[in-house]
């Protein structure tokens, strides 16, 4: 019936905007393809219907110190947006010298928010929307408005891990086939509030829908374990990126999928305390340091539990060699791999902050050729920074240089397993030899005397003995003969241990 009241005219408007929302929706999946536009630009409205869909109630904490005073604060997303959105407010103080801005989770309206705040270049936005929800190698970019350094962290998972157990409910594995992305109906979570990545998007059709589900599956552990069985011979680790921005007028931000506080709870400790470096320096990249230095602290638990595991390993294999200890000797190889492989981009980047900072600062001015050395800029970390730069860098190349002893360590345990079956194969090869050796002469003089006529079955008064008289010199030429080389090593070994135990009661007298 309302149908029926509708005039031509607003049948061609719905007709309009149902084309128009048709158009937008193709250019958005066009743009998505091969050829798109780098970057994410959060004032575009292709990427408020890509990225709306991701929502996520995050734990915001704003800190802002200098050397005499620390002011600490926590935010919703709304309160954050809002903040943000008032120039005054948001304003740091003009006590304070650095600002740190720590968001737990992801969220578009926060991003989108802080995007357009602090003018985050598209491409380090683009980073962070499209690899909070996977591990992705450390790496570092330079920009004229900030740095950005996406960062790779990885943990033991235990009961004070920093990702709860329900973060880690669906997981990522490194040998999962594109097959195992699909959405699957009986794995979503039916509970679609504000905290969840699966908040239904209106603007959406279903594909981008899907879309965004399918990327919400993709977890943080790359090392998962298939049965309950599988649980006690490897290292279970989360691993996930810390993304951080540092920027020239003492603001840094810090972004993370984690919602748990105690993953930066050490360096909050650390500022709410006036005789700590941190708080005294009023550096922003030595903020920066502190977070990198906490990364790879995290890290160093990693070496201590593989080292545990091979000698655990390497006990069991001394003393009964078994097939299950030399596959769990097979599976640790191939975690340490991983975990080498995780944790050798991030030596590149501290490298990278200590050696090319400022050069790579100067060439963001892209000045002609020869000017670069007259140019008087300093670079996003300070002296300071740099400084205990050195020492994360020597304890990231002294976890790598474990887990590649620990990695040859369990590849020799693997080779030394291989060659002491192939030792006691030797040792069945030798009985089975002798026993050939004696009994085939035996077994030829029996077949050959048993076939009629022969000297010793001819005469009546001939018996066994007579086999025996003839089998005994035969055995007392072929054995030895066969058995030369065996008796001689005898001989030698008997020899030495003679001499041995000699030149112990002379030494002894």
């Amino acid at each position: 019936m309302a149908s029926a009241t509708k005039t031509p005219l607003d049948h061609f408007r719905a007709a309009v905007s149902k084309i128009i929302a048709m158009n937008q929706t193709s250019t958005m999946f066009t743009s998505l393809g091969a050829g798109a536009e780098p970057g994410v630009d959060p004032r575009h409205h292709n990427a408020e219907l890509r990225y709306r869909g991701i929502r996520q109630t995050c734990e915001i904490r704003i800190v802002d110190y200098s050397s005499v005073s620390m002011k600490s604060a926590s935010m919703s997303n709304t309160q954050l947006v809002d903040m943000l959105n008032d120039p005054q407010v948001s304003e740091r103080p003009s006590w304070a010298k650095v600002r740190w801005i720590d968001v737990g989770g992801i969220s578009w309206d926060v991003l989108k928010a802080l995007a357009i705040k602090y003018k985050i270049h598209p491409l380090a936005l683009e980073n962070i929307l499209h690899t909070h929800t996977k591990p992705s190698a450390s790496k570092s970019d330079y920009y004229h408005e900030h740095l950005f350094l996406r960062i790779l962290c990885l943990e033991l998972r235990d009961e004070n891990s920093v990702i709860r157990l329900s973060e880690t409910q669906w997981e990522w594995d490194a040998t999962m086939d594109i097959e195992d992305l699909q959405p699957d109906t009986q794995d979503r979570p039916s509970n679609r509030g504000a905290g969840s990545f699966y908040d239904t998007t209106p603007g959406l059709d279903a594909a981008a829908s899907a879309s965004v589900q399918v990327e919400a599956l993709i977890q943080v552990s790359y090392i998962t374990e298939k049965t309950p069985n599988s649980n006690q011979c490897r290292v279970e680790v989360n691993v996930f990126p810390i993304f951080i921005l540092l920027f020239r007028n003492g603001t840094v931000i810090t972004l993370h999928r984690t919602t748990n506080a105690k993953l930066t709870e050490p360096i909050r400790e650390r500022l709410s305390r006036p005789d700590t470096l941190l708080r005294s320096t009023c550096d922003a990249s030595f903020l920066v340091q502190s977070l990198l230095d906490l990364v790879v602290d995290k890290a160093m638990g990693l070496t201590e539990a593989c080292e545990h595991k091979l000698l655990k390993y390497e006990k069991q294999l001394l003393l009964k060699p078994e097939v299950n200890t030399v596959s769990n000797l097979h599976i640790l190889t191939g975690d340490i791999n991983l975990h080498q492989r995780a944790l050798a981009p991030l030596k590149r980047v501290i490298y990278g902050l200590r050696r090319y900072d400022l050069d790579r600062c100067i060439a963001l001015l892209n000045l002609p050729p020869g000017e670069e050395v007259d140019v008087k800029m300093e670079g996003y970390m300070s002296r300071t920074a740099l400084t205990y730069l050195a020492d994360v860098y020597d304890h990231i190349d002294y976890i790598l240089r474990s887990l590649d002893v620990v990695e040859n360590l369990s590849e020799n345990l693997i080779g030394y397993s291989f060659n002491l079956t192939s030792h006691e194969m030797n040792v069945i090869m030798k009985r089975l030899t002798l026993i050939t050796v004696i009994c085939l002469p035996l077994t030829f003089l029996t077949g050959y005397g048993a076939s009629p006529p022969m000297w010793w079955t001819m005469a009546p008064t001939h018996s066994d003995i007579w086999f025996w008289i003839v089998a005994l010199p035969v055995m007392a030429v072929v054995v030895p003969f066969f058995l030369f080389s065996e008796l001689k090593n005898l001989y030698h070994v008997d020899k030495n241990r003679k001499l041995s135990q000699k030149a112990l009661r002379v030494s002894y007298f």
